[in-house]
């Protein structure tokens, strides 16, 4: 989840901006090669599967000034499925997610609490589709994401080795364009980092939809209700092993880029999402 001013940076010179510069030199086409399912959650358990997920505890805010503080008491598993809760609410918790190895005992306070749920250290995957069928929270400063980090940083530490949002969305039902946003993020540095961004309107944002990214060694494909409209090329760091995000926040700049900040109104709200799916491509 990188913020607007990232995605909207100029591309430079070397293979990263090629890929970036040639993300739309071929048509975007449906995917229909046959694909066996590899790994999938349904959420009818009842609770968090731990075998597949783990609820982040954390404040840190992204790196995007987001406000939430992650806590597993706003992750829940329901009729609805998995559902990510935003409360406003004051939360004392870690200030850095333990996987960055930094802060460690550093306690934060924040005044809204939200869910966040990853694959890290128990699923990963390089090529195949990825597809989350989920229902996005309306409301002015909401950030509902679908996303994905690289494994073992084999490029270097972000934003050398990339990153995939398969979903985005900000501010949904606020009177603006009910988007949903797909992207690449790389580079050799904070301030050197190219982007590719693409999306497409959800005709009725209150209903669930399914979002996908079709990632083969030679293109990734986005995908809404099993339509594309944003394709690029293959080429490194998009060609190592990335675990899943899914995560509701509260703030940011990006949705907050309007001057509106977070709506009082728009709380509590829900990310539901009622099934993960993941397959390979057949061989």
């Amino acid at each position: 989840m990188r913020e607007a001013a990232a995605w909207r940076a100029a591309c430079g010179g070397g293979a990263l901006a090629a890929l970036l510069n040639s993300g739309f030199a071929a048509p975007v086409q449906a995917a229909t090669r046959a694909c066996n399912p590899i790994w999938s959650d349904e959420f009818t358990s009842g609770s968090l599967d731990p075998a597949h997920w783990t609820a982040s505890e954390d404040c840190w805010g992204g790196g995007n000034g987001e406000r939430q503080c992650y806590t597993p008491t706003s992750v829940s598993v329901g009729p609805r499925g998995l559902v990510l809760t935003a409360s406003p609410r004051d939360v004392v918790g870690p200030e850095f997610p333990a996987r960055l190895g930094r802060g460690a005992g550093r306690q934060r306070l924040r005044h809204y609490a939200s869910g966040q749920v990853t694959t890290y250290g128990k699923a990963a995957f390089r090529y195949g589709r990825i597809e989350v069928r989920a229902r996005l929270p309306r409301g002015q400063g909401l950030w509902p994401a679908i996303w994905m980090l690289p494994v073992d940083d084999a490029y270097g530490a972000f934003p050398r080795s990339g990153e995939i949002d398969i979903a985005e969305a900000v501010n949904l039902g606020t009177g603006g364009a009910n988007l949903v946003h797909g992207s690449l993020h790389a580079g050799r540095a904070l301030g050197k980092m190219h982007s590719l961004t693409g999306a497409t309107a959800l005709a009725d944002p209150d209903a669930s939809h399914v979002f996908g990214l079709d990632w083969t060694p030679r293109r990734l494909t986005w995908l809404l209700d099993g339509k594309p409209y944003l394709s690029a090329p293959t080429r490194p760091p998009f060609d190592r092993r990335f675990y899943l995000i899914l995560n509701l926040a509260v703030g940011g700049r990006w949705p907050e880029a309007n001057g509106h900040g977070v709506d009082p109104g728009s709380l509590p709200a829900r990310m539901e999402i009622s099934w993960v799916r993941v397959c390979a491509p057949a061989s």
